[in-house]
């Protein structure tokens, strides 16, 4: 099994989605990089920052970590792509 994946069966409850989610899932939520609350979450129950640093390079912490967009950001976002798509 891979480094990444040693934690991958234990399971915290998600603030985001009220229920039980495994670590496998908060690690790959966002294109493939972890949910930007990986941290917030899973501090208590393993070395987190040690876990990051040793699996993810710093442009993908970057990218994973930054703040969401607002909603409304997103949607127009997703509404520009899909105008792209068809033309």
């Amino acid at each position: 099994m891979p480094p990444s994946q040693k934690f991958d069966d234990l399971e915290i409850r998600c603030p985001a989605l009220g229920h039980p989610v495994p670590f496998h899932y908060c690690r790959r939520i966002k294109d493939g990089l972890p949910c930007h609350k990986l941290a917030d979450c899973w501090f208590q129950t393993i070395d987190i920052r040690t876990y990051m640093m040793e699996n993810y390079s710093q442009d993908e912490r970057e990218r994973f970590l930054a703040p969401p967009q607002p909603k409304l950001s997103s949607i127009i976002e997703i509404a520009r792509r899909a105008k792209l798509n068809k033309t």
